[in-house]
């Protein structure tokens, strides 16, 4: 695990600081000296997490997986769950890599060997792998590629095909239905700055406008409801993974106004993004992001 500590050090400008929020080149790490509850995270992609130090501790119908320091976790989407960070008591740390991987990795997987008549039949769901050194080898493989995007593309798919060799039921995110609302959300996160009209829309998805209200009515959502939340998930990300200004922020994510951002922020997660902020900088503070604290 040092070695895996040492190369994220080497990726970002600065040392990772107990209260960092740092984007290393594509991927999301954690870091807080404090408790941390959040409810109704989404999650627009599959992504692995592997937790570095303290423990992650997330909750899906009634289920709660608790992930220790080595171990990684497999995250499905579209999908929101609740969450807790929790530090490691001796060091005062929370830290985690979150790696996002697509649907088509899973697909040239199953194409390269042949994994087709593998195809689990449960509903996709959060997965839970203990420490494997073998897997962690892989993820340090995966991030010693440098700016290899060739590279890092072929090094996610071992890292993928341990841990499907392990539990074979990660194969389900491939097969899991592809709807109308994920595709909107993957034109929206191209540029979230953009002043975006369904029409728009429309035309990259080659569809009509009337075909794409009636998918969404159907999945129980609209277009600017998708628009809104893809919004300010992006923020939350922001704040957990960056220093950058809230202002910053708010505009990078397609908000014209500060105040109306903090507004929307605030009734979404339940308390504005500054005071999010502050308080994921505070030590000894259990931070809770709308609603109670998560009761196990």
């Amino acid at each position: 695990m040092k070695k895996l500590l040492d190369t994220l050090d080497s990726l970002t400008d600065t040392p990772l600081a107990p209260n960092g929020k740092t984007q290393v080149k594509g991927f999301g790490l954690i870091s807080c000296s404090n408790t941390v509850h959040i409810r109704h995270v989404p999650f627009d992609t599959p992504c692995i997490i592997l937790v570095l130090s303290g423990r992650k501790v997330m909750f899906e119908n009634g289920r709660k997986i608790v992930c220790d320091a080595g171990g990684v976790l497999c995250v499905p989407s579209p999908r929101s769950y609740d969450l807790r960070n929790e530090p490691d008591p001796n060091t005062g740390r929370y830290r985690a890599l979150v790696i996002p991987f697509q649907r088509p990795h899973l697909e040239r997987l199953c194409q390269a060997h042949d994994l087709a008549g593998h195809r689990p039949e449960e509903v996709p769901c959060i997965l839970h792998f203990k420490n494997n050194p073998l897997s962690i080898a892989a993820i340090e493989h995966y991030l010693a590629s440098g700016a290899d995007n060739y590279l890092l593309d072929h090094r996610l798919l071992e890292v993928l095909l341990i841990l499907v060799r392990e539990d074979n039921r990660l194969l389900a995110y491939v097969f899991a239905a592809k709807d109308w609302s994920q595709r909107v959300r993957a034109v929206l996160a191209t540029d979230l700055s953009r002043k975006w009209e369904i029409a728009e829309i429309c035309h990259r998805l080659a569809t009509s406008e009337s075909t794409l209200r009636r998918h969404l009515k159907r999945e129980q959502t609209g277009f600017r409801d998708l628009l809104s939340e893809q919004r300010l998930t992006s923020a939350l990300m922001l704040l957990l993974q960056t220093s950058l200004p809230v202002t910053r922020i708010a505009y990078d994510c397609g908000y014209q106004s500060v105040s109306r951002f903090s507004s929307n922020f605030s009734k979404r997660f339940g308390l504005p993004p500054s005071a999010f902020r502050d308080a994921l900088n505070e030590s000894e503070h259990t931070l809770t992001v709308s609603g109670q604290p998560i009761v196990d």
